[in-house]
C-alpha cells in the first residue's frame, strides 16, 4: 500500500511523535511505501530521515487553530499529495489534524481516511471544559467523516462512540518498540538484583518523562519532592521535558532549595530517556488527562514503579498489567501527600525484596503493526462519488 501519515515527528512533540514515528517505520518494514508529513513552528535545520518530510507552520496546540496555520497546513499537504501521491490511505496521526480533512479530500476523495485518536480532543470534549459550541460542532462532524477511527486506548473508543455517535472504531495500543537499554549518564544504574545491603542505602531515584505544561502538572512534582524530603527522605527526581512551565518549575525548585534534588534536562532524545528510566527505580507522572501514557508503558515493561494521577488514561495502563505487576499506585488527581506516600512505599518494597518480580511484556510491536496492516488493507472505499468509481487498496 501507499500510504501518507500526516502527524507531528520527533524532535517536536511528545510521546505522539515517538508513536507517529515508529507507526510509519514499522508499516516500511511491513513493505509499505509510507510518506510521513510533519509540520514544525520555527525554520530549523533537522536530518532528514527516509520518508519523512518536513513543513512550516503553526502547528495547534489546543482545540482551536488559526486561520493562518490552517491555510498552511493545508497548501503544503495537497502540494505533497499531488506531488508523491496519489495514495491508498492517509492517515491523520492524531486529532489536531481533523482540522486538514477537508483539504485532504479533495485530493484524495473517496478514499479511505484514518484518524487515529491519542486523547487530546476527544478529553476535553466528553469532559466538563467550556468548549465553543460552534467548535464542538465542527470538530464533531470532522470526526464523523473519516472512514476509520483508531483509537490508542479503550476508554478513548467509548468515548468516540458516545460523544461522536459513530460505530466506527477500533482499538489498536501503539506499536511500541523499547530497546535495550544503554545508559550513558554518570549515575549508577539502580539495580534491585544488587546486594541487599546496599539497596538500603540508595537513594529514591525518580524520573517524570512529560511535556512541562499546565495539563501534566509538573509543578504537582515540585511539591512531591518537598514533601518527601521533607519526610527525611533521601530522593532525587529527573525530569526530562520542556515547556512553558519550565520557569516556574525553576523558581519553586529554588525557593525551596531543591537544587540538589531536581534537575531539569530540558528537552532530550528518547534514547536519553531511556537511559534515564534504566537509573531510577520509580516513575512519576502528574497528568490530569492521558490517553494511553507511553511512559507509563516503558516503565512497567522495564521493571519499574509507577505513581500516577487517577486519570482514565493511566488508570487503564496500571489496570491492564496490575496481576502482572502490582508495582503501580494510581492516587487522587492533585493529591501529592499521597503521591508522596506511595513513592515511600514504592521504595520500602523495591529495598525489602530480595528477588524482584519479572516485569510483563509489552504488545509486540510486529504483532501490532499486522493489526494496523489487515485494518488499512479491509477498509472499503468511500463511494458518494460516483463519477470517481471504486478504487481499492
Amino acid at each position: 500500500m501507499k500510504i501518507l501519515l500526516l502527524s507531528v515527528h520527533p524532535p517536536h512533540g511528545g510521546g505522539s511523535a515517538h508513536s507517529s514515528q515508529e507507526l510509519a517505520c514499522g508499516l516500511r518494514s511491513l513493505g509499505h511505501e509510507v510518506l510521513h508529513i510533519a509540520p514544525y513552528k520555527t525554520a530549523t535545520h533537522l536530518t532528514q530521515y527516509p520518508g519523512l518530510m518536513w513543513i512550516q507552520a503553526d502547528f495547534p496546540g489546543d482545540l482551536n487553530i488559526s486561520a493562518q496555520a490552517q491555510l498552511d497546513i493545508d497548501r503544503q499537504v495537497q502540494a505533497a499529495y499531488l506531488e508523491h501521491g496519489p495514495f491508498d490511505v492517509v492517515i491523520l496521526g492524531r486529532e489536531s489534524f481533523l482540522w486538514h480533512l477537508e483539504a485532504v479530500r479533495s485530493v484524495h476523495r473517496d478514499k479511505p481516511v484514518v484518524l487515529i485518536v491519542r486523547g487530546a480532543y476527544i478529553n476535553s470534549l466528553a469532559g466538563s471544559n467550556s468548549i465553543d459550541l460552534a467548535v464542538k460542532e465542527q470538530l464533531l462532524n470532522l470526526y464523523r467523516g473519516c472512514d476509520k477511527i483508531v483509537c490508542i486506548a479503550r476508554h478513548l473508543a467509548t468515548s468516540i462512540n458516545r460523544v461522536v455517535g459513530v460505530n466506527n472504531t477500533i482499538f489498536l495500543p501503539n506499536p511500541i518498540h523499547l530497546p535495550p537499554f544503554n545508559p550513558t549518564t554518570n549515575l549508577p544504574a539502580f539495580n534491585i538484583t544488587s546486594n541487599y545491603d546496599r539497596r538500603q542505602k540508595e537513594p529514591i531515584r525518580l524520573l517524570m518523562a512529560a511535556q512541562l505544561k499546565a495539563r501534566k502538572k509538573p509543578l504537582d512534582a515540585v511539591e512531591i519532592v518537598r514533601i518527601l524530603v521533607r519526610n527525611g527522605e533521601d530522593v532525587h527526581l529527573t525530569v526530562c521535558g520542556d515547556g512553558p512551565d519550565r520557569g516556574e518549575m525553576l523558581n519553586r525548585i529554588h525557593r525551596y532549595g531543591l537544587e540538589k534534588q531536581i534537575v531539569l534536562k530540558g528537552s532530550v532524545s528518547r534514547q536519553q530517556v531511556l537511559d534515564c528510566l534504566n537509573n531510577v527505580e520509580t516513575v512519576l507522572l502528574c497528568s490530569d488527562n492521558e490517553g494511553r501514557p507511553r511512559v507509563l508503558q516503558e516503565a512497567i515493561a522495564a521493571g519499574k514503579g509507577v505513581v500516577a494521577y487517577d486519570n482514565p488514561g493511566s488508570r487503564e495502563v496500571v489496570n491492564e498489567w496490575l496481576n502482572q505487576w502490582p508495582l503501580g499506585r494510581l492516587v487522587p488527581i492533585g493529591d501529592t501527600i499521597a503521591a508522596s506516600r506511595a513513592i515511600s512505599d514504592l521504595a520500602a518494597y523495591f529495598r525489602s525484596k530480595p528477588d524482584p518480580l519479572p516485569p510483563p511484556q509489552l504488545p509486540n510491536p510486529i504483532e501490532v503493526l499486522y493489526q494496523y496492516e489487515s485494518m488499512l488493507e479491509g477498509l472499503e472505499v468511500r463511494s458518494t462519488k460516483p463519477e470517481l468509481g471504486a478504487i481499492h487498496c
